[in-house]
């Protein structure tokens, strides 16, 4: 099978909209998994009384919709021409509307750039709407693919 190659003609390719839900018992997993105290993400009065609505989820918690969401980023990955094996996730930057809380909302991502040479990146924008529509955030992600040995 001939090896598939990166192009930048992918640049503006959608991926598949995908739903996702939000709750309470997630953002604290979240929270916990990655050290996180502050009783807003826990406790439902203490975020209130902090002036949220609800339990808010952290500023990173989009990578958790991203890939608990969408795990057909894999393969959609793959048939793009990126080796799986030679990935290394290289930043994540979320650019935030409003405040994501729990409840349903659906995202979709398109790649947003794709730079060539001796290590390829790629980059990914997913935008996050509420069940208005409203753009509640977006996220970029880039990998870059290590060269062959």
């Amino acid at each position: 099978m001939a090896e598939q190659t990166l192009s930048k003609d992918i640049i503006g390719k959608k991926l598949d909209r995908f739903e996702f839900t939000v709750e309470r018992g997630k953002i604290k997993e979240f929270c916990q998994a990655i050290g996180e105290t502050n009783p807003i993400y826990f406790d439902l009065e203490a975020a209130k009384k902090a002036g949220y609505s609800d339990i808010p989820a952290p500023p990173t918690f989009p990578t958790v919709i991203q890939f608990w969401g969408y795990p057909k980023i894999w393969q959609d990955m793959a048939d793009l021409g990126i080796d799986l094996a030679r990935i290394l996730h290289l930043k994540e930057e979320y650019t935030y509307n409003q405040v994501l809380y729990p409840g349903h909302v659906w995202a979709q991502s398109e790649i947003s750039d794709v730079k060539t040479g001796k290590m390829d990146m790629v980059s990914f924008k997913t935008t996050i709407y509420d069940s208005k529509d409203t753009p509640i955030l977006s996220g970029e992600m880039a990998i870059v693919i290590r060269p062959k040995d």
